[in-house]
């Protein structure tokens, strides 16, 4: 809706090659992979994984706007991703069950 976001810049007269989409894709899919990852990783890997993934998303999103809406969104996701992130390094290994 922001008539002047690098997206609709970019759309807008200009092809989107499908590599361009494959990466906005996986990026948007990241998130819900790592709710299923976080459940199936052991517990070492998860929290690389889930440091990795946040770092990348946290780049994408301080990186992918501007405006006063876009830092409230971006602060908010960016909070959340470092809670993730905290979390993960935080969590106490399970026991192994006997």
């Amino acid at each position: 809706m922001d008539p002047t976001s690098a997206i609709r810049t970019r759309m807008v007269g200009t092809p989107v090659s499908p590599g361009f989409l494959l990466v906005g894709a996986i990026l948007m899919e990241t998130a819900i992979a790592m709710v299923i990852l976080s459940r199936l990783l052991p517990y070492k890997a998860n929290r690389w994984v889930n440091t990795i993934v946040a770092a990348v998303n946290i780049f994408a999103v301080v990186t992918g706007g501007h405006g006063l809406y876009y830092v409230f969104f971006a602060a908010v996701e960016v909070l959340s991703m470092l809670l993730i992130v905290w979390l993960a390094w935080k969590r106490l290994e399970a026991e192994p069950v006997s």
